[in-house]
């Protein structure tokens, strides 16, 4: 009866560690990633700005590299902390513009990005 006493404590002692350290991992990633996070935003914002004022109204879609929000000063640069990023923003138009954005920097890169875009 003590013996099985000593291992639940020895296995809810592993258990708990456990749980922490994948805790400590999972903020230690988000914030290691949190400075492309916040270009993806500036990217939408890029993006928005560039729909309303080149009045993409008839378009149902049209995808916009962020590159040539670079280069019509939309968006500031294509670098986050030395990585140069290469990107694209599809803009939907169904009544409501929907704007998605995909970014590669470095090792960082948005779920979904696709090369050839």
């Amino acid at each position: 009866m003590k013996k099985t006493k000593i291992l639940f404590a020895i296995w809810a002692i592993v258990v708990l560690i456990i749980i922490i350290l994948l805790t400590v991992l999972g903020f230690v990633l988000e914030s290691r990633y949190e400075k492309y996070k916040n270009f993806e935003e500036q990217v939408l914002m890029s993006a928005n700005d560039y729909a309303h004022s080149e009045l993409l109204l008839e378009e149902k879609e049209t995808v916009v590299s962020i590159e040539e929000l670079v280069e019509l000063e939309y968006l500031d640069s294509l670098e986050v902390d030395g990585d140069v990023c290469s990107g694209y923003v599809i803009i939907t138009n169904d009544g409501n513009f929907q704007y998605d954005a995909y970014i590669k920097c470095g090792e960082y890169k948005t779920r979904g990005f696709r090369e050839n875009k």
